[in-house]
This record gives structure tokens, sequence and C-alpha cells, in this order.
């Protein structure tokens, strides 16, 4: 498990203290039982101040699932579009 993954796993149980660390590995909109847009734009803020980053409307559809926003801060973290701060 690398920082990023870790820290993600971090914002997902301050918003998600429900689940286990398993669980928020596969969660997502559709399987996780009390996600909804609220707990999105939650997670959305909470990654924000985690990374120190702030992300563009048009990258919202990539924040349906822990594998996909973690896909997403992979890459942008590798092609530099935002700035992610690790300290």
């Amino acid at each position: 498990m690398d920082q990023i993954e870790e820290k993600l796993i971090s914002c997902f149980t301050a918003v998600l203290p429900e689940l286990s660390s398993e669980e928020i590995l596969h969660a997502s909109a559709v399987n996780a039982l009390n996600w909804d847009s609220v707990t999105t734009v939650s997670l959305i803020a909470v990654i924000e101040e985690e990374f120190g980053i702030s992300i563009e409307i048009d990258d919202l559809s990539q924040f349906d699932s822990f594998q996909g926003i973690l896909g997403y801060l992979k890459r942008s973290t590798a092609q530099g579009p935002v700035a992610v701060d690790f300290a």
C-alpha cells in the first residue's frame, strides 16, 4: 500500500466510519449503503484538504468509487495537473 492509498483510506474512514478498511477498498456509490450525494461532496472536501488539491468539476465523474478516486489521484500526481502536498 502506497502513501496515496493510505491517505485516501483515511479520508474514507473520516466520511464513512462504518466501513472497514477492506470494505473501503471496494466501496462505491453503488455498493456502500450510506454513500449518497452528500457523502460524495464530503469526500471531495476531505480529499481536497488532505491532499492539498483543488478538484475540477470535470473530474467529478471519477469520484464514484474508492478505486476511481485512487486512480484519479495517482494519474494526477504522475501527470502533474494538480499539486499534491504530502507533508
